[in-house]
């Protein structure tokens, strides 16, 4: 082959797929473009793909989908492009761009946060121990995946609404504020700073909250509605841990999370103490004594990043 009949090949497969992208095809070539592609991918990329091969790929697109192409030019231009997947690397990634935008994961170790900084203008506070993935290009949706604990500031964008899925339930907003508390270890809490959101359960319950409102999903089925300050909900933006009435199994996730360390509760009906009280930058030790002080416990170092907690003994 020449290198003006590879250049021209390698610019005939770059319109068509660019034509494609602009959504400017015709049904038929639409249409044989996607199942083009489709079975393209799942072709090995050692393959080598013939003149002859790449009829063949074509026959069974059009046979499958009963369709007949109105010119011989769109015939000959997916051959060539089907020539071009295998044989020029930079053809085929091209191919897969279009197809498969490239997709972003954040991820927070324990005792670290992080801030994030999205295209369409909204801002994410990723808490510790969490992550979030989403395209590096939003379209007709802006789709968010998250485990464990973020603070969302949406940037309103009313033809695009902006949708996070945790391990259980889906929010939805047009632009508004609010925190998402998913880690696995308790069913997720969505609370909102100001405006509006919908909240869907696993069993497709829709509730919508408003400000200082909470969505919290019951039973991984049923979604109840609180009222409280939201404030409270983000103040581990600020670095305070604030705990209200929280047991003490939850207490132990959240110091985990909070400074790095393992923590075994040795006696397990403590696990449902509750616990109160608000701790803004206190060291690990300090946070530990006051809990031990206020529920008459022990607290043992095993090891620097091991703690354990037990009933103080008479």
């Amino acid at each position: 082959m020449s290198i003006k009949a590879h250049i021209l090949k390698k610019e005939i497969f770059l319109q068509l797929a660019k034509k494609y992208e602009e959504g400017t095809c015709t049904p038929e070539e639409k249409i044989a473009v996607e199942s083009f592609f489709d079975k393209m991918q799942k072709q090995s990329l050692d393959m080598e793909l013939s003149d002859e091969k790449g009829d063949v790929i074509l026959d069974k697109i059009f046979l499958e989908l009963k369709v007949k192409p109105k010119k011989y030019t769109i015939r000959k231009a997916l051959k060539i492009a089907a020539i071009l997947v295998v044989g020029l690397s930079i053809a085929f990634t091209a191919a897969q761009f279009i197809f498969k935008p490239e997709v972003i994961t954040q991820i927070t170790a324990k005792g670290e946060k992080k801030e994030i900084f999205l295209k369409d203008g909204s801002v994410i506070v990723l808490n510790s121990n969490s992550s979030i993935t989403y395209p590096e290009e939003f379209e007709t949706t802006r789709n968010i995946t998250l485990v464990g604990q973020a603070y969302f500031k949406v940037f309103r964008d009313v033809k695009r609404p902006f949708i996070v899925q945790t391990h259980d339930v889906k929010v939805r907003v047009l632009g508004t504020s609010f925190d998402i508390n998913s880690y696995n270890h308790h069913n997720t809490k969505v609370s909102v700073i100001s405006g509006k959101v919908e909240v869907s359960s696993p069993t497709g319950k829709k509730v919508q909250i408003t400000k200082n409102q909470q969505a919290d999903l019951i039973k991984n089925s049923d979604l109840q509605i609180s009222t409280e300050n939201s404030e409270d909900k983000i103040a581990w933006i600020s670095n305070t841990i604030m705990l209200k009435n929280t047991k003490l199994s939850e207490t132990v996730k959240i110091i985990e999370n909070w400074y790095n360390v393992d923590i075994t509760i040795e006696d397990q009906d403590l696990n449902n103490l509750t616990i109160s009280g608000k701790f803004k930058d206190e060291k690990l030790e300090n946070v530990l004594e006051s809990i031990a002080y206020l529920k008459q416990l022990k607290i043992n170092y095993t090891t620097k990043n091991h703690i354990t907690i037990r009933k103080k003994t008479p």
